[in-house]
């Protein structure tokens, strides 16, 4: 058995940044591990295979949201059932969302390192948090939306540069076309026409706003709008219907605190299958990476345990 296997992203934004980051973190962790570099899917599902075979007992992710979400998709696949490793999160990402919600690690890359191979160093019990994750489509990640969520990650990632304050620019910029009534906000809210099913429940609408759904409470930027992510481990909380730009509007404080928002044509429910279909293709993401299907099926996925602060 191996002790900690840091999977390192070197496309990540803040790693392609801060290239020596690499050498640091390979001083950091010395005879205590191994810094795997997989420059492709292929090869980061090699080494998903390496850390199961050579039994490690912590998986460090060095790399944003989607990098967690890459890592845990091929480490769920590879370990089919059998008991997954710790996972730390070194915050190596832009948004670090995932992180903020189950890990509350603050600090630089190279001192989160520092201190996880000092803590197994000196053989102290981690303080984990351990949490369900999303499966959608047999891939793995804590938060997914389309509709309204997915045209707000196509925004956010045009001309680059994302972070916390694209993120704030967008929804101040959202706020204020609803109130003046321009085209930016119409484009955000373009609705989906696709057939939902709820544990095997028709809903009634024919026009989708928005699907989204999360493990996590904290869903960005501190937003707490998905209340009962955490609730239950073996149902997910999903959000489905119609809701226009002043709805949200005007339910935004309660989305930001995590109380029950009340949009008059939006399903709010538990869940154990959530059933999405169309005839056109759909945009959606998964903590933060894009993808387009015509079909989507979401359900509770296996818990994973993160290291904490």
């Amino acid at each position: 058995m191996k002790a900690i296997g840091i999977i390192h992203n070197p496309r990540s934004k803040k790693n392609m940044k801060h290239p020596s980051m690499l050498d640091t973190i390979k001083e950091t962790i010395g005879k205590y591990g191994t810094v795997f570099v997989p420059f492709s899917f292929e090869e980061l599902t090699e080494v998903a295979r390496e850390i199961k075979r050579d039994g490690y007992e912590i998986i460090g992710v060095n790399g944003g949201d989607g990098t967690n979400h890459q890592i845990i998709s091929r480490i769920i696949d590879v370990y089919k059932g059998e008991r997954l490793p710790l996972v730390a999160h070194l915050r190596g990402g832009t948004m670090n969302t995932v992180s903020n919600a189950l890990c509350g690690i603050k600090g630089s890359v190279s001192n989160i390192t520092k201190k996880l191979v000092e803590h197994y160093k000196e053989n102290r019990p981690f303080k984990t948090k351990t949490s369900k994750v999303l499966n959608i489509n047999g891939r793995y990640g804590f938060m997914f939306g389309t509709g309204f969520v997915a045209n707000l990650m196509d925004i956010y990632y045009e001309g680059g540069n994302p972070g916390p304050v694209k993120a704030l620019q967008i929804i101040y910029k959202a706020i204020a076309s609803a109130i003046l009534s321009t085209e930016y906000v119409d484009k955000l809210f373009k609705p989906i026409r696709a057939e939902v099913k709820i544990d095997g429940k028709t809903l009634d609408y024919e026009e989708y706003s928005v699907v989204v759904s999360s493990a996590i409470r904290n869903i960005g930027l501190n937003f707490r709008a998905i209340y009962r992510a955490e609730e239950l481990p073996d149902k997910i909380h999903v959000f489905a219907g119609r809701a226009t730009a002043f709805e949200v509007i005007r339910r935004l404080r309660r989305l930001y605190v995590g109380h029950e928002p009340d949009f008059k044509y939006l399903t709010d429910a538990l869940a154990k299958t959530v059933e999405i279909k169309s005839n056109d293709a759909m945009k959606y993401t998964i903590d933060g990476d894009m993808y387009e299907d015509t079909s989507i099926t979401l359900s509770p996925g296996p818990l994973l345990s993160y290291i904490q602060g």
